[in-house]
């Protein structure tokens, strides 16, 4: 019985032990009117994704997992590949 209840306890920790599950987060471009924001969001050291908005649009980008995945942005034209990144939130990242 003790075995039984030891083995239960052991499955659950091991399939309660859920990494951070990829959701998606809102972006948005707040520049001035006529231009592009261009969004360069790093999912894993080699595994990097540009997003281009508008002057307004607001998208859920999905598949990040926030406060883990990092991003990029700059107006008019793609960030560098050495930029200052920061981390995706759940509340509006721009």
């Amino acid at each position: 019985m003790k075995y039984t209840i030891l083995l239960a306890l052991a499955a659950l920790a091991i399939c309660g032990a859920n990494p951070a599950a990829a959701a998606p987060a809102p972006f948005g471009c707040d520049a001035r009117a006529g231009q592009t924001c261009y969004f360069k969001i790093y999912y894993s050291p080699r595994s990097t994704r540009i997003v281009q908005l508008s002057t307004g649009m607001k998208v859920n980008i999905p598949d990040v997992v926030v406060d883990r995945d990092k991003y990029c942005v700059d107006v008019g034209k793609p960030p560098a590949n050495k930029c200052m990144q920061k981390t995706i939130r759940a509340t509006y990242n721009n």
